[in-house]
């Protein structure tokens, strides 16, 4: 048997827009024609017996009609007061059916719910008729849908953020770098490489960079201090080999904090300098020699190839990776976190766009589309029927937080108008039923 063709998203009914309900206005209808009936039994009754009219026939027949219209509204008053408590207060047997049996009427209420208007079988014929691929589409051309789709992914982006920073993730990182170095080759195609790198845009920002590293390198107070040791060390090894004048003066305090700091202001000014000026002769000369080096390492000189092949040893058995890898991870971090935590960063526009493209384009594929919808219709019934007596349980647990007289209040609320006019019915049909057996008894005698 097939399936029938989902319904197209826009025949659907939009949904109205969410609005508090004024309270209905309370009907007196019923009392109304209560009221009227009585009325024109007293009047008809008066005019019968103070007036000529008393041997009227007509006028017997619209007392008699007026009389059964009050017998009728009577007693429909009394069946729909007795629905929802005791006429007149007077406990009479079988009346206030609604408070009496709320139990047998709430169960009653849960099964029509949950067994006939929400069953597994009526959900999963409504999810048959509909293209859930299409109502995801629809869904999607909404940019505040997106960015509600967004917000989880982003917060799930930010948790993973915080594990860079662990120290598993650092050495793990910090064998890959040192594998990646000591595993890259040095060879003619490196030199070629490196010549590229040396001659373009990229080489003057990273030489900036670098210079402006070493700059502040040069000014921190540690920098001065490990000079100072340095010369320290200087002095001595000066001393043990026989000279006497030059130890002597750099171990003077004066001198060394003089030449420590010509040294490091120097040199922090003129890597400032470097960095700021293009034609700055130290730039030039760094380079130009990383210029020539790659040249000769493009054209495979062996000397060249040994210098690289010792500086990457050096680099290996020197350079403490894990800090400089756990700073860069935490300033990856941060940066994340930043990005992330701001909804108008490229890298949440980025995200939000991928998003809603990558979706839209796994749509648009007729095969991938019917297999998401077989897919969530799958998946809906197997949910329905195991948690389908959630249904019926959160409608039970509705009726019962409501108390007697709140969920007799909500009751008349909504059908209170129709039980007034249930009221006026009894009334007229009563009073017609009245005339026509006050006109068959004057015909009859």
């Amino acid at each position: 048997m097939s399936s029938p063709a989902p319904t197209p998203l826009e025949s659907f009914p939009r949904p109205r827009a969410v609005r508090s309900a004024a309270p209905p206005r309370r009907s007196h209808v019923g009392t109304i024609s209560l009221l009227a009936a009585i009325g024109g039994v007293v009047v008809t009754r008066l005019v019968l017996a103070t007036t000529s009219l008393a041997d009227a026939t007509w006028l017997r027949v619209v007392a008699a009609g007026f009389e059964a219209a009050v017998v009728g509204a009577l007693a429909d008053w009394f069946a729909v007061t007795a629905l929802f408590r005791h006429p007149l207060g007077i406990p009479i047997p079988h009346t206030a059916i609604i408070p009496a049996r709320r139990a047998k009427i709430t169960e009653g209420i849960v099964n029509m719910v949950q067994d006939e208007w929400l069953s597994p079988e009526v959900i999963g014929t409504r999810l048959a008729r509909l293209a859930p691929s299409a109502v995801v589409a629809d869904w999607l051309r909404d940019p505040t849908h997106v960015e509600r789709l967004g917000a989880p992914l982003r917060d799930l982006l930010c948790g993973i953020a915080r594990v860079l920073t662990e120290e598993e993730v650092v050495r793990f990182v910090d064998r890959v770098a040192q594998r990646q170095l000591r595993e890259l080759p040095v060879d003619a195609s490196t030199g070629v490489w490196l010549a590229r790198a040396v001659t373009s845009d990229g080489a003057a920002a990273a030489f900036e960079s670098l210079a402006l590293s070493f700059a502040n390198l040069a000014a921190r107070p540690r920098t001065a201090a490990e000079l100072h040791w340095w010369l320290d060390r200087s002095a001595g090894a000066l001393h043990a080999s026989g000279k006497r004048f030059v130890p002597f003066m750099l171990r003077r305090k004066v001198v060394q904090r003089a030449i420590v700091e010509a040294a490091c202001d120097y040199a922090s000014s003129e890597l400032r300098s470097a960095a700021r000026d293009a034609e700055h002769p130290l730039r030039r000369a760094v380079l130009s020699a990383l210029r020539r080096f790659a040249e000769r390492l493009a054209a495979g000189d062996a000397a060249a190839q040994a210098q690289a092949e010792r500086l990457r040893s050096a680099l290996l058995q020197s350079i403490q990776a894990g800090p400089v890898v756990g700073t860069m991870l935490g300033r990856l971090r941060e940066q994340l976190e930043q990005d992330l935590g701001d909804r108008q960063s490229a890298l949440s526009a980025l995200i939000d766009r991928q998003l809603r493209t990558g979706i839209l384009d796994l749509l648009a594929d007729a095969g991938r589309r019917g297999a998401f919808d077989r897919w969530v219709r799958t998946t809906a019934s197997d949910l329905l029927r195991r948690y389908h007596s959630q249904i019926g349980l959160t409608v039970r647990e509705s009726l019962e937080g409501l108390g007697d007289e709140e969920l007799v209040r909500q009751i008349e609320d909504r059908v209170g108008a129709d039980l007034q006019f249930i009221r006026l019915n009894g009334a007229v049909v009563g009073g017609l039923v009245g005339l026509l057996l006050a006109l068959i008894h004057r015909l009859a005698g």
